[in-house]
């Protein structure tokens, strides 16, 4: 049973980043209807988010909030001794987006990285991964950046994902710290039997190559092949109840009183799906931050990009609080925390406007010479 305890830790700092461009709900209404529009503002709570542009991936994201870490708070690239990148939106199909990562943020090459490919449950599943990394001697500082451009596998046509869905990036600094007496306490679960569920089909090593034309595949709703799909009902199901009981067998397993935790963390996926958790395991009512007004469904990002935004809305914070966090979707996969941030710096969150260029388009220029010899 994957029930994961963990001390000696600190969480040093949060930054979040998201892309430069905002879009509105209100901007569907001509295509949708104003009806759907409020409705949509209703019951899923989403009003605007920031969606990136065809050059912008979650790697720039997360290097520009790991960027304001590093700047902001003077820290040693060099220092740095593992790199794990969160996310399935990566740049590439191979290598891992976290290798390139090293190189760009100037991590030593003894830094180990790789990536995650997990998206709604990713901050928790990468909490565990850096703790396990700090219980071990030889590691004392791991980076753990969490992000997703949600909105690049989104069809336009597809209201049901295209209004909900938001990019962004973030980074969290954390350090071995034999001093410390606060724990953190972790549950993870896997129900992979409802994989189908959330889901894009085509662009990996199953299913290659797919249809780019986009056709009327359910009521209302235009996709490709390469389009993400969900199936809102049974997402809606196991939101409202594996979730809920993820929540109660942690607090029993651990004897976690809910009321002696400052603020609870919910991965930002449907406002009523986070109300109706919070009512059910027994969270109090102004202890729930939400974010998803303002920033959409941002995937692996969006429970640090909720901690940035509830506590350095007004201004970068030092905070020392006890959160829950619980991330729950894609996969189908959930987990959920409680850990101490104690003197944690969290930032603002901020715009980027830095695209990281890659020069792929010259790849083979460079290697037709060797043909042509």
């Amino acid at each position: 049973m994957p029930n994961l305890t963990f001390s000696n830790y600190r969480i040093v700092a949060m930054a979040s980043s998201v892309p430069a461009r905002l879009r509105t709900s209100q901007d569907f209404a001509e295509k949708y209807g104003q009806d759907v529009v409020d409705k949509i503002i209703k019951n899923v709570g989403v009003v605007q988010g920031y969606v990136a542009d065809e050059s912008t991936t979650t790697s720039d994201l997360c290097e520009h909030a790991a960027k304001t870490i590093i700047e902001e708070l003077s820290i040693e690239r060099d220092s740095i001794d593992a790199l794990l990148f969160v996310s399935q939106t990566p740049d590439y199909v191979a290598p891992s987006t976290a290798c390139v990562l090293q190189m760009r943020l100037g991590l030593s090459v003894d830094c180990l990285a790789y990536d995650i490919n997990l998206a709604c449950s990713g901050f928790v599943y990468g909490l565990s991964a850096a703790l396990s990394y700090l219980s071990n001697s030889g590691i004392k500082r791991v980076l753990l950046l969490c992000g997703d451009t949600v909105s690049k596998h989104c069809s336009p046509e597809d209201r049901g994902l295209v209004m909900l869905s938001y990019d962004a990036g973030t980074a969290v600094l954390i350090d071995k710290d034999m001093n410390s007496t606060d724990q953190a306490y972790l549950k993870l679960r896997t129900i992979g039997a409802g994989y189908r569920s959330l889901i894009v089909p085509y662009g990996g090593y199953r299913h290659r190559i797919g249809s780019l034309e986009r056709t009327l595949r359910e009521p209302d709703v235009v996709r490709n092949d390469y389009d993400g799909y969900m199936n809102g009902a049974d997402v809606f199901k196991f939101s409202i109840t594996e979730v809920p009981k993820l929540i109660k067998d942690f607090k029993n397993d651990f004897g976690i009183d809910y009321d002696q935790v400052d603020c609870h963390i919910l991965h930002q996926a449907n406002a009523f799906i986070m109300k109706n958790i919070a009512k059910r395991v027994g969270i109090v009512e102004g202890k729930m931050p939400v974010s998803i007004d303002r920033y959409g469904n941002t995937g692996a990002a969006t429970i640090p990009l909720t901690i940035c935004d509830h506590y350095a809305r007004d201004g970068d914070a030092t905070v020392n609080e006890t959160i829950s966090a619980c991330g729950f979707g894609i996969g189908l996969s959930l987990g959920v925390a409680v850990l101490a941030l104690k003197d944690t710096q969290v930032f603002k969150v901020r715009s980027c406007a830095s695209v990281f260029e890659d020069d792929i388009g010259n790849l083979h220029n460079e290697t037709r010479s060797l043909v042509n010899a």
